[in-house]
């Protein structure tokens, strides 16, 4: 078992790149900073992050 070099409090994982970055504390809307998808983030508490879902009304619609 590799042991833990430090920790990740507040660090949430970008789904779509996997990077890891530490958004704004009580943020509901955060970019990755590598991919530039942004995210809806939940807070369980003030340093413990979760990624909800894509915000999909920063991307347009496409026609049917």
């Amino acid at each position: 078992m590799k042991p833990k070099n430090k920790s990740r409090d507040g660090e949430v994982r970008c789904l779509n790149c996997f990077t890891r970055f530490v958004p704004p504390p009580r943020s509901e809307k955060v970019p990755c900073p590598s991919c530039g998808i942004e995210w809806r983030i939940s807070w369980a508490s003030s340093t413990f992050a979760k990624i909800r879902g894509p915000a999909w009304d920063k991307y347009p619609r496409m026609n049917q």
